[in-house]
């Protein structure tokens, strides 16, 4: 997905919010294609925030399940 969708994905408001957390919080791009063609794969950003990876209990997807967790029953 490209940085837009990838910004969204993660929740993130702001596309620059993003992409200031990539190489830190949010994995790099697996696809470039130029300086503003660059691709994501769900699958890395699902590491990147714990979602769907076994044995996974912290970390960001952690946090983003207790808050969604928190929503439902609150």
């Amino acid at each position: 997905m490209n940085a837009e969708m990838a910004a969204g994905y993660c929740g993130e408001k702001h596309v620059e919010d993003f992409l200031d957390r990539v190489g830190k919080t949010y994995p790099n791009p697996r696809v470039v294609d130029s300086t503003r063609r660059k691709f994501w794969y769900r699958d890395d950003l699902d590491r990147a925030m714990n979602i769907n990876v076994p044995n996974a209990p912290s970390g960001l997807g952690a946090k983003f399940r207790g808050k969604i967790g928190q929503e439902r029953h609150g």
